[in-house]
């Protein structure tokens, strides 16, 4: 409810203290100066008020009456309610503590209706209901204002349609309640014009007024002119307008505004889309906030979604980063607003303004907002009528903008001028990456140009940036690095494609960096193209990218023939264990490549190890490089491995030997290695350690002149204990000390296979080289000829025959075994056979077995066969045979001999075979000994008598010495073969004169070759057969040519008359020159080693 008396203030000039008649005369009396009275208190009843009332109905002086604390009724109040129906002058009529009730009350209510003079009607302690007093207030309210509204109140309320404007700017200062008026009109929709110009509701009227505009949703204009506003009214105002959503006209002509006001109305309309007028004249406003202010209502004139979007837009609302307002008509003007809005704008990314018909003006705006928008990624406007210059305009404004991505201008009409200036602005322009210039009159070929541009520009900005360089062969860009994400672009496929397009004329780039990109297959295979025939490029890294098998295939396939490439990084891509292998096996062939970086990949650990163990062999030593995939393969051509000699460019160091020992792990071929005169130290050692362990078919080692130390030597006698196999090892000028040396010692306790082991140039005691020394010469001989040295010095009687041949027990034995076994073999008394076939035995050796057969006399049968010695060798074993009585055989097949001494061995043995007589009288008959004269081998020397062979050897001596003229071979085991050597003899020889047979097995055929020997031999004089089988008659002519060579030569021609004898034998075939006696040697040779004992050898 609303107390009057802050409405009214009534001034009362004197109150009169009177009763009931005389109040009533007074009040009759209509004396103008009477304007109050005051009743309060007297005691006035139903009756004294009906007085009161009749005659209030004539009065029309009286504006003030108070009857308060009286025993007024209800009766009362209905005779006051007729009084007040007919009474215009009564203001304010008091009946508070009275008697009234709601009866009363209600009464009163109703005139109310009717009444528009009473402006208050007190009634409290009535016993009326409160909802009945606020009507009643309310009523007295409504009263203070102007009629109009009081008239149209029911209408309003009742939410009348035919009440849709209410003006009452005519009751100029009306004291116009906007309490009363906004309770009213909050509720009601209809209402669309209020006008309370010049009414003076002041700040606190426009305060009232604006808690109306936040409620009403009808209200579409509001006049409140010349109403005393000030910058506390607009600012409830303004607030109020941000919500309001009905209100489109804004009437606050002449009031007490300013530019701060103003601006608050600018920043209102940036929120408010409905009003479109507000007029703000003749107030104290300046030309530049009406400016302001008329552009706010001009964008509020837009569409609403325009609007939106372009107050949006102002603030740099974060959210707002797609504008679309295609299809919108009229956007000529709004094309304006928002270019203006956009040129500030930091967070729109999309403008979509397609089929708007925004012509060049609109163009030459947009122009405007690309070159200081640096937000803006797509622009899409199509069909909007824009011709040449608008296309020229645009395409110079993205010369310096680089964020613009996607521009739409199809079904245009720029036609081949705007398309060749997008194309000069494309040279510039990084960023464009779509132009879509369709239906725009732009011929083919412009159209192609334009996406050859935009095809680069579809590339990281580097990219394009470095191209023009890369053409020109620039000596500046020989390292490229594309790395670096560039905030918009990672390298991919097509990159790449444009990339080596430029690559196959360049011969600058020696560093290419394409790690963290996209780069997937079809961009390796380009580049594979390119490293076909470059030769430039050394190093490239293109980790972190989508390579998968076939890009690396192609790129493994174009390293087949690429030379200078050293380093390739491809970690982090999808490659697997196809591309691995890919990779490995070209580096089986690329001798180049140094570091292959494989790891974070689909690859097999075991297949990357490979790969780095290859890419670190490409470091090593050429020879290294060479001998790997002979070493893969097991090459059995690849038995020796000797890298001891400087290749020019490195020698082996620790590396270089870790990496050579991976790669003989599994080789069965090879069986010596020299390493000597290298680098490597105590790593390299410990790589050849770790080798030897696993390896079983290493016999020699060499690594002299290296510096492998104390600790490198452990290594090595270490393994030592485990290896079986290695014979030699050269450890000459190590740098080791007695430590190492020690640790030798100890292992060769173990060790039954090291036979050689050279220390010199290093720092040893002499007592620790004199043990290792005896080890060494101990551990040379394998295990059965240890266990059988013992036996041998022991003669024991159990132990006739040693066999150490190298198939036997699967060792071989050398000249250090030999010389041990010659040693035990002097004085031994037991041993008849010693085979030593299939070892390695050398000219050395069998000068050591040569020199024990001068002092031993016991072993007859020596086998040396398939070992490696040559002439030399057997040259001792000849002299040696000169000496040794006892051996009859040796066999030395399997060796590098000649054969020239072959025949002086078989000539030797043969020798050995005989008859030591015959043996002792060699000499002087080869060398034509003039003491020589006789010969005596009937007595038997204790080994063999004499038989055919042994007589074939002396025959053939007999051909060329002339000194020899007695024969003494009696008691022997000669037969009819070696009677036919004898009978061959004496053909040629003048020499012989006495020849003794006697006790032999000569039969028929021999005496007949003696007696036909006899034909040409007119020497012999002595020839006895006793003891034979030679028949009489042959003996009688034997003994009659016998009888005439005894006779001197003159005698004899008497005894034939005259007639010569004849020179030879009968049979002139029978004649032996000296050549059948050259080869009758060799038959003999041939048939004195057909032995029982040799047959299998031979």
């Amino acid at each position: 409810s609303y107390s009057f008396c802050t409405l009214l203030e009534p001034c009362y000039h004197s109150m009169y203290s009177t009763s009931a008649e005389t109040a009533v005369q007074q009040i009759q009396a209509n004396e103008p100066s009477r304007k109050e009275m005051s009743l309060s208190s007297r005691g006035i009843d139903d009756l004294q008020c009906t007085s009161i009332a009749e005659a209030l109905q004539a009065n029309d002086t009286l504006t003030v009456l108070d009857l308060q604390s009286n025993r007024i009724t209800a009766a009362g109040g209905e005779a006051l309610s007729q009084a007040l129906r007919c009474n215009t002058s009564l203001v304010e009529l008091n009946l508070e503590n009275n008697q009234l009730q709601d009866a009363g009350a209600e009464r009163l209510n109703e005139v109310l209706n009717e009444n528009h003079s009473i402006k208050a009607l007190h009634l409290e302690m009535n016993q009326v209901s409160p909802k009945l007093l606020e009507q009643i207030n309310n009523k007295c309210l409504l009263n203070t204002q102007p009629l109009p509204l009081k008239q149209a109140m029911p209408q309003l309320v009742a939410n009348d349609p035919s009440i849709t404007s209410l003006d009452l700017s005519a009751y100029t200062n009306a004291n116009l309640s906007c309490y009363m008026l906004v309770d009213v009109l909050k509720h009601n929709t209809v209402l669309k014009h209020l006008n309370l110009a010049n009414i003076g509701i002041q700040d606190k009227g426009a305060e009232i007024l604006a808690g109306l505009l936040r409620k009403s949703s009808a209200l579409e204009s509001l006049d409140i002119s010349n109403n005393g506003i000030g910058l506390h009214g607009v600012r409830d105002l303004g607030d109020a307008l941000k919500s309001c959503t009905s209100l489109v006209c804004l009437l606050l002509r002449r009031n007490k505004i300013g530019d701060d006001a103003t601006r608050i109305f600018v920043e209102t309309l940036k929120v408010n889309d409905r009003i479109t007028e507000l007029d703000l004249s003749d107030n104290a406003v300046s030309q530049g906030a009406l400016e302001l202010l008329a552009k706010a209502l001009e964008l509020n004139s837009q569409p609403l979604e325009l609007k939106k979007g372009l107050q949006r837009t102002q603030c740099n609302d974060p959210s707002l980063t797609t504008i679309d307002f295609s299809c919108i008509t009229n956007m000529t003007m709004s094309a304006a607003l928002l270019s203006s809005a956009l040129r500030v704008n930091t967070t729109v990314r999309v403008l979509n303004l397609s089929n708007n018909h925004i012509k060049n003006e609109g163009a030459f705006d947009l122009a405007n907002v690309l070159k200081v928008n640096r937000t803006i990624t797509e622009l899409q406007i199509p069909n909007n009528n824009i011709t040449a210059d608008g296309g020229k305009a645009i395409a110079v404004a993205v010369v310096d903008n680089q964020k613009l991505i996607d521009l739409n201008m199809a079904n245009n009409e720029i036609g081949d001028g705007g398309a060749l200036q997008f194309i000069e602005a494309l040279n510039t322009n990084n960023s464009l990456t779509a132009i879509n210039l369709e239906l725009n009159d732009v011929t083919s070929p412009l159209m192609k140009a334009v996406d050859d541009a935009l095809f680069i520009n579809l590339q990281p900005h580097a990219l394009k940036v470095v191209l023009p360089k890369l053409e020109a062969n620039d000596s500046r860009f020989d390292v490229l690095d594309f790395s670096k994400y560039d905030g918009e672009r990672y390298h991919n496929d097509n990159s790449m494609t444009v990339l080596c397009k430029s690559l196959m004329v360049n011969n600058k780039v020696q560093v290419m960096n394409l790690a963290d990109n996209n780069i997937g297959d079809i961009g390796m295979i380009c580049l594979a193209d390119v490293l076909k025939s470059n030769r430039s490029i050394h190093t490239l890294v293109l980790s972190d990218n989508s390579i998968n098998d076939r890009g690396v295939k192609a790129l493994a396939e174009s390293l087949k023939t690429n030379r200078t490439l050293t380093k390739l990084d491809v970690k982090g891509n999808n490659i697997s264990e196809s591309g691995g292998a890919a990779l490995f096996d070209v580096l089986k062939v690329n001798h180049a490549l140094l570091s292959v970086q494989t790891k974070l990949n689909k690859i097999p650990q075991s297949l990357q190890n490979e790969i780095q163990i290859a890419c670190a062999i490409n470091t090593q030593p050429v020879s290294l490089k060479q001998m790997t995939p002979r070493l893969h393969t097991n090459d059995p051509t690849l038995m020796d491995l000797d890298v001891s000699h400087f290749d020019g460019q490195k020698y082996y160091d620790d590396t270089a030997v870790i990496i050579l020992c991976h790669e003989m792990k599994g080789n069965e071929t090879i069986t010596s290695i020299n390493l000597s005169n290298n680098t490597f130290e105590t790593d390299g050692a410990k790589a050849l350690a770790e080798f030897l362990v696993q390896n079983s078919t290493l016999t020699e080692l060499a690594v002299a002149n290296n510096t492998i130390g104390d600790l490198g030597c452990q290594y090595l006698a270490a393994a030592l204990r485990q290896n079986t196999t290695l014979a030699r090892l050269n450890l000459d000028n190590n740098n080791i000390g007695d430590r190492g040396i020690e640790a030798l010692i100890e292992a060769l306790q173990v060790n039954d296979t090291l036979v050689s082991l050279n220390v010199d140039r290093n720092d040893i005691a002499k007592t620790l080289f004199h043990q290792l020394d005896d080890a060494i010469a101990l551990n040379s001989q394998p295990l059965p000829l240890k266990r059988m040295l013992p036996k041998i010095y022991a003669n024991v009687d159990t132990m006739t025959c040693i066999d150490i041949s190298g198939g036997n027990d699967g060792k071989l034995y050398g000249d250090v075994s030999c010389r041990i076994l010659a040693i035990a073999l002097r004085d031994n008394n037991t041993v008849r056979e010693c085979n030593v076939t299939d070892n390695e035995v050398t000219s050395i050796g069998v000068g050591y077995l040569a020199d024990m057969l001068e002092e031993n006399q016991t072993l007859e049968v020596l086998h040396l066969d398939n070992n490696k010695f040559d002439d030399k060798g057997v040259k001792a074993l000849v002299s040696s045979l000169a000496i040794n009585n006892t051996v009859w055989r040796i066999s030395v097949e399997g060796n590098n001999l000649s054969e020239a001494v072959l025949e002086e061995l078989q000539y030797a043995i043969m020798m050995n075979n005989q008859s030591i007589l015959l043996k002792r009288d060699m000499a002087q008959l080869t060398g034509n000994d003039p003491s020589c004269t006789m010969l005596d081998y009937s007595t038997w020397d204790g080994k063999r008598k004499f038989d055919d062979n042994a007589l074939r050897i002396l025959c053939t001596t007999l051909l060329t010495h002339t000194y020899v003229t007695s024969i003494d071979l009696s008691d022997n085991e000669i037969t009819d073969q070696g009677a036919t050597y004898l009978a061959d003899v004496l053909r040629i020889s003048p020499y012989i004169t006495n020849l003794r047979l006697t006790n032999n097995n000569i039969g028929a055929e021999g005496g007949s070759a003696l007696k036909a020997a006899l034909r040409s031999n007119h020497t012999l004089a002595v020839l006895e057969l006793k003891g034979n089988k030679v028949p009489d008659e042959i003996m009688e002519d034997i003994e009659t040519a016998i009888t005439i060579n005894a006779h001197p030569i003159s005698e004899n021609k008497e005894r034939t008359c005259g007639r010569p004898r004849p020179e030879t034998c009968d049979d002139p075939s029978e004649f032996k020159t000296t050549q059948y006696y050259h080869e009758l040697d060799k038959g003999i040779l041939e048939d004195a080693l057909q032995d029982k004992h040799l047959r299998a050898v031979l």
